[in-house]
C-alpha cells in the first residue's frame, strides 16, 4: 500500500510549530496501538457496536497522519459494523489495516526523531 502517511495537513494544522506535531505524533504512536488492540478483540469477539465505535475513534487519527488509504480501510469496518453489513470482510479489513500500520507507525517515529534533532 504505497504512501503510507503524509504529514501535510498536519503541518499545515501546527502551524510551524514543531512542540505540536511532536504532541500529535506522540499520540498516535502510543494510543494507537491499545486502540487497535481494543478494536481486534471487540471484532473477535463479534462486538459489532463495538468495533464501529473504535473503528470511528480511529478514522480521524488516521485522517491527520495522513493515511488515508488506511482510514478508508477504517470507514469501511465502522459502517459494515454499524449496519451489520458484509461481517464476514470486517477480519481481512482489519488485518489489512494492522499490516499496514505497523511499517508506518516505524516511519513516523523516524520523522519524528528527525523534528526532535531539529
Amino acid at each position: 500500500m504505497p504512501n503510507t502517511y503524509d504529514l501535510t495537513y498536519l503541518k499545515e494544522v501546527s502551524k510551524g510549530n514543531d512542540d505540536f506535531m511532536l504532541e500529535m505524533i506522540d499520540l498516535f504512536l502510543t494510543k494507537t496501538p491499545e486502540t487497535l488492540y481494543i478494536l481486534e478483540t471487540a471484532i473477535n469477539d463479534m462486538n459489532w457496536d463495538q468495533a464501529g465505535f473504535y473503528a470511528h475513534k480511529l478514522k480521524a487519527t488516521y485522517a491527520y497522519m495522513g493515511m488515508h488509504n488506511l482510514k478508508d480501510i477504517l470507514i469501511k469496518i465502522e459502517k459494515n459494523s454499524k449496519v451489520l453489513s458484509e461481517l464476514e470482510s470486517i477480519p481481512a479489513l482489519f488485518e489489512i489495516l494492522k499490516t499496514n500500520t505497523q511499517p508506518a507507525m516505524q516511519e513516523i517515529n523516524e520523522y519524528k526523531s528527525s523534528l526532535v534533532k531539529a
